[in-house]
This record gives C-alpha cells, structure tokens and sequence, in this order.
C-alpha cells in the first residue's frame, strides 16, 4: 500500500480542480421510547411500527419522501416491495415477484428503484417507478449480491460491480458495468473498485482496491486511463457535490481528518475524530446527508482501535464543517449504517435499518416489535 502521509499533501490536490474541468466541462445500551411504538396512536407526528411477520422482513431500502420509507419483505415463496407511511402506518405493495431480490436502490429523485432479482434458473436487473410500473429490465448473469450507485444527474446510467476469483491465475477480480437505462445497454468499464461513485453525468471518482489505494477520477466518455487525483485519502464519501475525504494524520497516530469540501474540489473545512483501522487500514465512519450542502451526521467512534481486537463505543454526531464542531446527538449500540429523512427531522439506523431515530427528541424507535 502506497501511502504519503502528509497533510499538507492535501493542498496541491486542491490545484488539480482544473482536471474534474478537463473530464466534466459496546458501550451504549439505549433505551427505547415505548410511548412512541402504539400502533393505536394516531398524532401525525407518532411513529408507527410496522405491522408484519419478523420472519419475513428483509431491510428497509430507504427514504421515498419525508414520511415514507421503502420496505422489502420476502420468503421461500417470493419477494415485495411496499412503501410505508411511517406516521399513519398506512403500506401498499407495490412489486411482487416469485424471484428472490437481491440488492435494491433508490434514485436521487426518489422516484425510481432498481432491483437484482435471481432464481435458480435467471437472474435480471429491472428498474420500477415508486407505484410499481417496470420501466425497464434486463438479463444480468451473476446471482449473487451486486453494489449499485445510481447516477445522481443522470437517471439514465448506473454502475453495477461485484468481484469474482480468478482460480487459473488465483486472483481476485472487480467487474463493473454501466448499465444505461433507456437503451438497456451494459457496457464494462475498467475500474478496480467496487464502489465507483457518480460526480456528474460522466464523471466518477473511486479509491483503487486492488493496487494502489489512491483515489482516481475518470469519465464514460474517455478511453484513457483514469486520472490520479490523490494518494493520501483513503476513502470519501460524496453526496451530490458534497466531498468528504478521510486521510490520515501525519503527527497524531490514532486520528484522521475529514476533509470537507463544497463543491467538489473546494477545500472548505476539516474535522478530526479517532481512527478505526481494519488490518492497519482506516475504515470510513457511516454517514449520511439528505439534501444537497445540508447537514451531515455520523457514526463516530469515541476512541481509536483495531476491529480485529475491539468492537468499539460509537456516537449518532452531528458534523458542524462550519463552526468545525462535532456535536454528539446519542450514543449508539454498535458502528452500522445511517440514512438521513429529507426532512432532516429523522434517521434511518441499523444493518437493516430496523430503527428510527427521532433527531428532535433523541429517542431510538424500533420498526418492528421484535427489535424493542
């Protein structure tokens, strides 16, 4: 692994901003308010819990406004979709399938979702608006789990990539795609990453997992390499054009900075929190943001450690770039993903986002029951 570590790096990486022209011209037992999980309440302003069978809830997908959320349910004999008003508790189905779903993503418009779908016998990609009409599909041959990011200016493109294991040369191997919607085209794009993410319609950035752990930038239309950008960042986070990029400190051993830049390419403000490395490799915090230059919250740790030897005590924080504050809201039970509401007003949290975070109150809400 390639590493310069050296903040003041950081800044000639600020000069390059000609190039993105060039390409685009376990401490933390909460309790769980019960007031707020009676199914008999009927305030608008009362979450209500959802009312289906344990065994059958796969996760919550996400946001679809700023009151209704996206479920997938699912058992040996099929596979839904159905939204679900988190105040009136009022669910509608709006996909169903005798095919398992895999992964599921919802556009930035919130108005489309994309869906793996597999069986014994087929496996497909398909795209449905938020009442169920399918809008496109497509054969796709891989059955397992695959990462998607949807193009957040370009409803048209998505990138699909998964790994594979070369057994003749014992090699792993990243595969991704770009799939184009509305000419139902897939086209294979030569990225070591798993997670390439969308900057613009053509634009993408991605941290290279197979070589070098630096961060590149590249774009559809161009056959040329991708660009080097930078190596001191190990991974970011991007939200329409909302940068963060984790680098490590040069001088404290157990903390790294976020980088915070609005837009893209125009260095803002930083915060330091504790480092959390994985094989002596720093791990990104879960965060989240809903609306574009809004506010950003995430999982932090209180203290620097190893995964391989600590599990950690986290923090639900408040990221204040502005003032350079972190501000805590809650601890929590365990590092897992968040997912901010449009509104700003409530948060996603969990593996399968089980929970609900009420940001006014600061109480955690389980969505089912059996999570209380």
């Amino acid at each position: 692994m390639s590493k310069k570590k050296s903040q003041n790096n950081y800044v000639p990486f600020l000069l390059l901003c000609c190039c993105l022209f060039l390409f685009a011209c376990q401490r933390g037992s909460y309790a769980v308010d019960e007031r707020t999980i009676s199914p008999d309440q009927s305030e608008d302003s009362t979450l209500t819990p959802i009312d289906i069978q344990y065994e059958s809830f796969q996760k919550v997908i996400g946001w679809l406004t700023e009151d209704e959320i996206l479920i997938h349910i699912g058992n040996t004999e099929g596979h839904e979709l159905l939204t679900y008003n988190i105040f009136s508790g009022e669910k509608n189905t709006i996909y169903n399938e005798n095919l398992a779903i895999l992964s599921v993503e919802i556009n930035q418009s919130r108005d489309k979702i994309l869906l793996q779908e597999v069986s014994e016998t087929q496996s497909r990609l398909t795209v449905i608006t938020t009442d169920g009409l399918t809008v496109q599909s497509t054969p796709f041959d891989y059955s397992s789990y695959v990462t998607l990011d949807w193009n957040p200016t370009d409803n048209n493109t998505v990138f699909i990539s998964h790994y594979s294991f070369d057994h003749v040369q014992e090699s792993e191997m990243i595969h991704v795609y770009v799939w184009t919607i509305d000419e139902n085209t897939l086209n294979t794009r030569d990225i070591p990453s798993l997670s390439p993410k969308w900057y613009s319609a053509n634009v993408y950035l991605y941290i290279d997992e197979l070589e070098t752990n630096a961060m590149y930038i590249g774009d559809i239309r161009d056959d040329r390499e991708d660009m080097l950008l930078n190596m001191d960042i190990s991974d970011f986070f991007l939200s329409e054009d909302t940068f963060l990029g984790v680098v490590e400190s040069d001088i404290q051993d157990n903390v790294v900075h976020l980088f915070h830049e609005y837009p893209f390419l125009v260095g803002d403000k930083v915060l330091s929190i504790p480092k959390v490395t994985i094989n002596d490799y720093p791990v990104k915090p879960h965060l989240t943001q809903a609306t574009r230059n809004g506010k950003i919250y995430g999982v932090i740790p209180e203290y620097s450690f190893a995964l391989e030897e600590d599990l950690g005590n986290f923090s639900l924080s408040y990221l204040d770039f502005e003032n350079e504050e972190i501000e805590e809201v809650m601890e929590l039970s365990e590092d897992a993903p968040i997912a901010l509401s449009p509104s700003e007003e409530y948060l996603l949290y969990g593996w399968r986002f089980e929970y609900i975070i009420d940001l006014s109150e600061q109480r955690m809400i389980p969505l089912l029951e059996e999570f209380n």
